[in-house]
């Protein structure tokens, strides 16, 4: 397994997180500090993992939005008290499982 890979699992591995808070619902999500802390962690992350994927990579899934994950681990970790967290809400309840669909359709092709 190359680096890119490994990065890409380790995204994978955070939007399981993420789907773990999901699934408890947003009015618990709106109700613990400590899941929004979890939360802008998980954004976190996964932002830095994708900053250090190759070009290739990130060229060869295209329709993923690395530049606006990026800038969202960005906000997360120098504009941290200005997240909007109905936006944070909407990225783990919506946009983080297109993330992983399509990280798992290229994986499929670059893994076996």
């Amino acid at each position: 397994m190359n680096d890119d890979q490994r990065r890409l699992h380790d995204i994978l591995a955070a939007i399981g997180d993420a789907e773990l808070i999901v699934h408890r619902g947003h009015a618990a999500f709106d109700a613990d500090p400590l899941t929004v802390r979890a939360a802008k962690n998980i954004v976190t992350e996964i932002g830095e993992a994708t900053k250090a994927l190759s070009t290739a990579t990130t060229s060869a899934i295209a329709d993923v939005p690395w530049r606006a994950i990026a800038g969202m681990r960005d906000r997360t970790i120098h504009r941290y008290p200005e997240v909007d967290l109905d936006v944070l809400w909407d990225t783990l309840e919506h946009d983080l499982p297109d993330v992983a669909l399509r990280i798992r359709e290229y994986l499929g092709t670059t893994d076996g």
